[in-house]
């Protein structure tokens, strides 16, 4: 059975599609779900700081964490790969004033790039759906009226921050989105996945730092 091996310390590809990096924990590829195409809403960001998009990555593991502020429409990304037995990081910090410009910037892990990768592994990383499929479950309702039965409490989020998650495991890629996650985790605090959302957002905005 195909499998990538997560282990501490120690990289190596074993075959086209088993990594093994020591430590960490056991990943299956047939448990990982694949997409069959790319739908990036990132294209054209990817184009302007030449970057491959995520399924043509010759990277053993590449990881995209996308950062879109809705307000000024730039985004950030940060890019967390796994090549020839070492992890590098790096950032692309776009800003729309007075005129478009993208900077680059190498990021460093202070706590070590295996732990990194270990807990956002445990906090679902590949198996997270887009926010899209959870709205079924996102429901909240106030005290039942005898006249109109259950009334629903809806969140409605005009402007803020949304997120794309894009990662390439030995030969599977996916691609998922998500926004505000902090303010309907709370709102809608029986959904899981929400919470695994602002797991994922602040393991890259509090363990990734610039050099």
């Amino acid at each position: 059975m195909k499998q990538i091996i997560l282990l501490l310390f120690f990289v190596s590809l074993k075959s086209f599609s088993q990594v093994e990096v020591r430590g960490i924990s056991k990943i299956e590829l047939a448990g990982i779900q694949s997409d069959s195409i790319n739908l990036s809403a990132n294209k054209e960001f990817e184009k302007r700081i030449k970057l491959k998009s995520i399924e043509k990555s010759e990277n053993e593991v590449e990881i995209r964490f996308y950062e879109l502020l809705s307000l000024s429409n730039t985004r950030n990304l940060k890019v967390l790969v796994l090549k020839n037995d070492i992890w590098k990081a790096t950032e692309f910090s776009e800003i729309n004033n007075p005129r478009l410009k993208i900077s680059k910037f190498a990021l460093d892990a202070p706590n070590g790039f295996e732990l990194v990768i270990q807990k956002l592994f445990q906090n679902k990383l590949t198996k997270l759906p887009s926010q899209e499929a959870l709205k079924p479950r996102m429901k909240k309702y106030g005290q039942t009226d005898p006249k109109r039965g259950r009334a629903e409490k809806v969140l409605i989020v005009n402007d803020g921050k949304s997120y794309t998650i894009e990662f390439k495991i030995g030969d599977k890629f996916r691609i998922y989105n998500f926004s505000n996650p902090e303010t309907y985790a709370n709102f809608y605090n029986d959904v899981q996945e929400l919470k695994d959302y602002v797991a994922i957002k602040n393991i890259f905005t509090e363990e990734l730092k610039r050099k």
